[in-house]
């Protein structure tokens, strides 16, 4: 910012392993988001290296950034991030047709519990329900890497784990690899592994022995 730098990430190095749910917790200024922009593409790194499968997303091009998302990796956000003029059907259909190998649309509607509701606007969805259409939107894609951004959030406690339980149910039928960011330590029971940051660095790094279901959470 102008003379100002602001260094979010220092000596920060991990991995994201195959199939697994890896939980990264931190409060807020931590760098949580900065990470998921960077694993996710959207962002690329002044230095250091974001490796994904043997190319170096720090040294690509735009289009090749553009291509890794399109192909690999789905986003949840906290707010949904819905078109408010596309049904949830047409939502998901929308994320379906950039991908190679996408799954069957109306099929993820009816995973997620929305078979009765998927010609419906998001405005006409409950909280819940839009994030429903947001996890389909992302699973729809069969993307290697699903990126979570405070899945749980915008949510009421029993909305939040039915969200949860969805994410794992998908990264147990698929073995999609789950990547989960956010400030409610409760929710790192579920991942089997958990990362805690603190002012961009990693803090700690835990192994879940016995990840807990999703309804045993409590916040």
């Amino acid at each position: 910012m102008g003379e100002v730098q602001v260094q979010v990430l220092k000596n920060l190095s991990f991995d994201v392993l195959d199939g697994e749910v890896l939980a990264m917790v931190g409060p807020s200024g931590s760098g949580k988001s900065t990470i998921l922009n960077l694993i996710g593409g959207l962002d690329q790194p002044n230095h250091g290296s974001v490796i994904f499968e043997g190319t170096d997303l720090a040294k690509v091009s735009s289009t090749q950034l553009t291509r890794y998302r399109r192909k690999h990796v789905g986003f949840v956000f906290q707010f949904y991030n819905l078109v408010p003029n596309l049904t949830a059907l047409e939502n998901v259909l929308s994320a379906a047709q950039l991908a190679d190998d996408p799954l069957d649309a109306e099929e993820m509607l009816v995973k997620v519990g929305l078979a009765e509701r998927m010609h419906h606007f998001p405005s006409q969805l409950s909280g819940g329900e839009q994030q429903r259409v947001a996890i389909a939107r992302a699973v729809v894609k069969n993307p290697k890497l699903l990126l979570c951004d405070e899945p749980t959030g915008a949510l009421d406690f029993e909305t939040g784990i039915s969200a949860l339980e969805l994410l794992l149910q998908f990264n147990h039928d698929l073995g999609t690899t789950i990547l989960i960011i956010t400030h409610n330590t409760a929710l790192a029971d579920v991942a089997n592994r958990v990362i805690h940051l603190r002012s961009g660095e990693i803090v700690s790094t835990e192994r879940n022995a016995h990840p807990l279901p999703p309804a045993e959470v409590v916040w």
